[in-house]
C-alpha cells in the first residue's frame, strides 16, 4: 500500500484536485476540510505526511501544526505547509512551529509530489538513523538500507528485499567495508571460500542481479554499488 497522506484544505476543488493527482502516483490520500478534522484524523489513522493549508474556516493551519508537533503521539509526523506566495513571514513561523516543508500558492502538482517523496524519504532516513543507534551491531545500516545480519534479511525504506544467499553475502561485504574498492577475486573469496574454479565475472552477474532487485523496490539501482572499472565493487 502507498503512503497515506492527509491533504488539508478547506477548498473541496483543491482537495479533489491534489487527490486525484497523489493517488495516480501511488499515495492514499486522506481529504479533511477543517482544522479539527485534520487533527482527528491525524490521531485516528496516522498519516505518513500531512499536507496543511493555513486558511482554514476553524483553526488556523499554524495551530494545527502547533498542536500535530507538540503531541507526543504525532510529533514526528512530517507536515508541509501551503502558504500564500508572498507571506514569507508565514513560511518563517511555521518552519519555526516545526512543520517540515512548505509549497506556495500557486504550485504545480509535480512540484508538490517532488516535495511529498522529498520529505518522506528525509524523514525515513532519520528514523533509520536513530534506529541504527538503538540496535545492536548485527543490524548494518547504509543510506535507507537496513541490514539484518542474523536474519539475512534486507529491507529497503521499511520494505523486505528477498536476496538469494550469495547476493545477501555480496551486499553484507561491500557493506563492512564501505571505504575500500572490493576485489572480484575478494568477493569471491568471500562467498565461495577458497574455491578457485569458478569464473570471477559470476561476481558480475550477481552485482547485476542485486541491483535490479533495488531498483524493483523504488531504489537507483546504481545510487548503491559502484563500478570501479578494471578493479571491482565498491559501496557509495
Amino acid at each position: 500500500m502507498g503512503k497515506k497522506v492527509l491533504v488539508v484544505d478547506d477548498e473541496k476543488n483543491i482537495v479533489e484536485l491534489i487527490q486525484m493527482n497523489l493517488e495516480t502516483s501511488g499515495f492514499q490520500v486522506i481529504p479533511a476540510y477543517t482544522g479539527k478534522e485534520a487533527l482527528e484524523k491525524t490521531i485516528s489513522l496516522s498519516p505518513d505526511l500531512i499536507l496543511l493549508d493555513l486558511m482554514l474556516p476553524d483553526i488556523d493551519g499554524f495551530e494545527v501544526c502547533r498542536m500535530i508537533k507538540t503531541n507526543e503521539e504525532t510529533k514526528d509526523i512530517p507536515i508541509i505547509m501551503i502558504t500564500a506566495k508572498s507571506e514569507e513571514t508565514d513560511k518563517v513561523i511555521g518552519l519555526g512551529l516545526g512543520a517540515d516543508d512548505y509549497v506556495t500558492k500557486p504550485f504545480s502538482i509535480r512540484e508538490l509530489e517532488a516535495r511529498i517523496k522529498t520529505v518522506l524519504r528525509r524523514c525515513r532516513k532519520m528514523i533509520l538513523l536513530e534506529d541504527s543507534i538503538k540496535k545492536p551491531s548485527n543490524i548494518i545500516i547504509f543510506k535507507d538500507l537496513s541490514i539484518d545480519l542474523t536474519k539475512y534479511q534486507v529491507e529497503r525504506d521499511g520494505k523486505k528485499i528477498d536476496f538469494t544467499l550469495t547476493e545477501f553475502k555480496i551486499l553484507k561485504t561491500l557493506l563492512e567495508n564501505q571505504d575500500r574498492v572490493m576485489s572480484r577475486e575478494s568477493l569471491l573469496k568471500e562467498i565461495l571460500g577458497d574455491k578457485s574454479n569458478t569464473d570471477i565475472r559470476t561476481v558480475d552477474v550477481h552485482i547485476r542481479n542485486i541491483r535490479k532487485k533495488l531498483e524493483n523496490n523504488g531504489g537507483n539501482p546504481y545510487e548503491y554499488i559502484e563500478t570501479v572499472r578494471g578493479i571491482g565493487y565498491r559501496m557509495k
